[in-house]
């Protein structure tokens, strides 16, 4: 990454994305001065301010795209403090983690939070990953039979898989590998991450090839598929990931920054225009490249 690019995603007017940077690409310890620092003005910033709200709220998702903002940049449990806790619990509670298609990214940001010390989340995590098909995917939960006849063979659904990708990076990046590791980073590689085996130009999922930001169940780009297989372990050599650069590349301007290409029309929080340089999509493509 060149200097006016960090320099760009380590502007103090945005500490999320700042906080991020610190810690996973220069990978700085929170003992670090300018850790600190960058902490204590986001948790005295506007954008902090909206996640706590939002966290407050009585319905899930609300309290969902919260927890995904906290993780997203960089905050822990004990950055936030027992408010998060108390909403936490409460959520696991009142759901048993099962909202719909989005339990595995729950649990990835769970884990990027902190909580994977505690039993209800662990043992929820190990439950889960034991799912895993002989394909490498993950099954598509519907119980509706016209989409999903227990009785009848099913291809893994490519959407909940990425998730279980991203759940499973997280778990490396804390130092647990899950077993299920390889066989989810060969369900991507053999498909170069993102096409269909039988068509190997067509997309699994069109949205796969995009930039979408901040990530929902369904919907997940390029530039964090690419980053996770990146943290577990996939030479950047191999094809399967010069095809991710090469999708990551169709989004990249001649200064070296990335655009946003897609979002929900209410995003988890704000993170920046479509159709613009981004610095969340940045980030991620250049830590795909060396985390």
């Amino acid at each position: 990454m060149e200097n006016t690019i960090l320099e760009w995603l380590l502007e103090e007017g945005t500490p999320e994305v700042r906080l991020r940077t610190l810690k996973e690409f220069q990978k700085l310890s929170d003992h670090d001065e300018r850790i600190k620092d960058c902490k204590q003005k986001l948790l005295q910033s506007k954008t902090y301010e909206r996640a706590l709200k939002k966290l407050k709220k009585d319905k899930p998702w609300d309290k969902y795209d919260a927890i995904m903002a906290f993780a997203e940049w960089g905050l822990t449990r004990d950055d936030i403090g027992k408010e998060i806790d108390d909403e936490v619990f409460g959520l696991i509670e009142s759901t048993g983690f099962k909202m719909l298609c989005g339990e595995p990214l729950l649990l990835r940001n769970l884990v990027k939070l902190g909580y994977y010390s505690e039993e209800i989340v662990k043992n929820e995590i190990d439950s889960v990953l034991k799912l895993i098909k002989e394909d490498g995917g993950f099954g598509c939960i519907s119980t509706n039979k016209k989409t999903n006849d227990p009785k009848k063979p099913h291809k893994s659904c490519a959407r909940l898989t990425v998730e279980y990708l991203l759940l499973a990076a997280e778990l490396s990046l804390q130092g647990h590998r899950p077993e299920c590791a390889d066989a989810l980073v060969h369900y991507f590689t053999k498909r170069n991450i993102f096409y269909r085996t039988d068509d190997m130009k067509t997309p699994m999922v069109d949205v796969m090839l995009s930039t979408f930001y901040p990530p929902d169940p369904i919907k997940i780009g390029a530039h964090m598929i690419v980053y996770a297989l990146r943290v577990l372990g996939c030479d950047p050599g191999l094809d399967a990931m010069q095809a991710g650069y090469k999708a990551l590349d169709q989004h990249r301007l001649t200064n070296g920054r990335f655009v946003l290409t897609a979002s929900k029309s209410v995003p988890a929080f704000k993170a920046g225009n479509i159709g613009e340089e981004n610095k969340w999509v940045t980030l991620y493509a250049y830590m795909a490249q060396e985390s």
